[in-house]
């Protein structure tokens, strides 16, 4: 409440909050009314900070007026992989690249997510300094996972970097093998899928490996050692009318 001697007494009050995912949604809301002919007054604005960049709008009213307010504005940088919108840039900026991995969110950066290719621009970082870069691991799709979600860059003022992310999209499988002679394949033992780069994986014990990134018709390759008898194979198909797990967890024979 303000009151002064010339212009009588005004009361207002006033809303204000965040809403949608990652506090995309910024709003307020003021309703007031005041004495001496002022009558009743109003206002409500709202900032959402999206993924392709930033928009703003509001309202606000007296007793001679309306007034309607609105901006939109982002950020777009072309690259060796096309073309990125984003939310505002600032001086320094950093170009994350993460194919195949889209809709995650940055950490620090309200309503940023990578786009639908995987890619996005975060602003602010300090130049000449270690910046991390955090990609939100609970934003993750669930066929897709990082093989880090954290890297730091060092860049110079006004530049734009890039950090690449290596993204396996694919089922998830927790598969254990077993020889043709009835044995669990050997502790260590590396399982590689055939045709992929980057997509080797441990087997542990009992002869259980944890494999990322499949296509529905999976060919490995497993090797424990440098002659042909340390050496199966594993064909597997995945039907994926019946897939409605995060992970599959199953069984097969390695020859």
């Amino acid at each position: 409440m303000n009151a002064s001697k010339h212009n009588g007494t005004t009361h207002s009050v006033g809303l204000n909050g965040v809403a949608m995912p990652n506090n995309a949604l910024n709003w307020n809301i003021q309703q007031g009314y005041g004495t001496h002919d002022v009558a009743y007054t109003g206002n409500m604005n709202g900032d959402y900070r999206g993924t392709y960049g930033e928009l703003t709008a509001g309202y606000s009213y007296d007793k001679n007026t309306d007034r309607l307010n609105y901006g939109i504005q982002g950020g777009v940088v072309a690259h060796a992989n096309g073309v990125t919108f984003s939310q505002p840039l600032g001086e320094t900026n950093v170009l994350i690249a993460a194919p195949g991995a889209a809709g995650v969110g940055i950490q620090n950066m309200t309503g940023a997510t990578t786009d639908y290719r995987g890619y996005t621009l975060a602003s602010n970082l300090m130049p000449y300094r270690k910046n991390d870069v955090s990609l939100i691991t609970e934003t993750l799709p669930a066929n897709v996972e990082l093989e880090q979600t954290v890297k730091t860059v060092v860049p110079t003022r006004g530049a734009i970097v890039r950090a690449n992310y290596l993204a396996s999209v694919g089922v998830r499988m927790l598969m254990s093998l077993t020889l043709q002679n009835g044995q669990s394949v050997p502790f260590g033992a590396i399982a590689s899928i055939e045709g992929a780069e980057h997509s080797s994986f441990i087997v542990g014990e009992s002869g259980q490996v944890y494999l990322t990134g499949l296509a529905p018709q999976v060919n490995l390759t497993v090797k424990w050692g440098n002659q042909s008898a340390n050496t199966c194979r594993v064909h597997y198909s995945i039907n994926m009318a019946k897939l409605n797990n995060d992970v599959i967890i199953d069984n097969a024979a390695c020859r």
